[in-house]
């Protein structure tokens, strides 16, 4: 388990993808993981962009340290999330890890990252922002229009 402290830590380092190549974002009921790491921590890091459904209009973008801790998530057009004080988030949300709770708590997208939620691919490039990527490629669409 992280504390609250070492998450911040490994959330504002920055961090270099291992591939420079574009980014295919994923085509529906299918998936893509980027590699990262970080020359300030020297830890490495896992970037999901999953789209599980035949929504077009649902992704989850999210970032996993040491494979199975997940620091960030973003969920888009996705039911509402309970948290754990009992609270419903609708979606979009976006999950930031929390000592005692991993990713269990979720806020509404807009706290934390001005986006456009019905644009996958800007909402791609704005969490690979926050992730602080600097060296993030471009993006090549497979999105399927409805």
């Amino acid at each position: 388990m992280l504390t609250d402290l070492e998450a911040r830590r490994l959330l504002d380092a920055v961090k270099t993808l291992i591939s420079t190549k574009p980014i295919v974002f994923p085509s529906l009921q299918s998936y893509v993981t980027l590699e990262a790491t970080s020359s300030q921590t020297n830890d490495k890091f896992q970037i999901d962009i999953h789209r599980k459904t035949l929504n077009v209009k649902k992704c989850t973008y999210q970032t996993r340290y040491k494979k199975s801790i997940n620091l960030l998530r973003i969920d888009i057009d996705g039911p509402p999330h309970p948290n754990p004080d009992g609270t419903e988030i609708p979606c979009p949300h976006i999950h930031i890890y929390r000592e005692g709770y991993d990713d269990k708590w979720a806020y509404p997208l807009s706290s934390e990252i001005n986006t456009n939620p019905h644009d996958l691919i800007q909402v791609l490039i704005d969490f690979l922002e926050y992730n602080n990527i600097h060296n993030a490629p471009n993006v090549i669409s497979q999105i399927e229009v409805n």
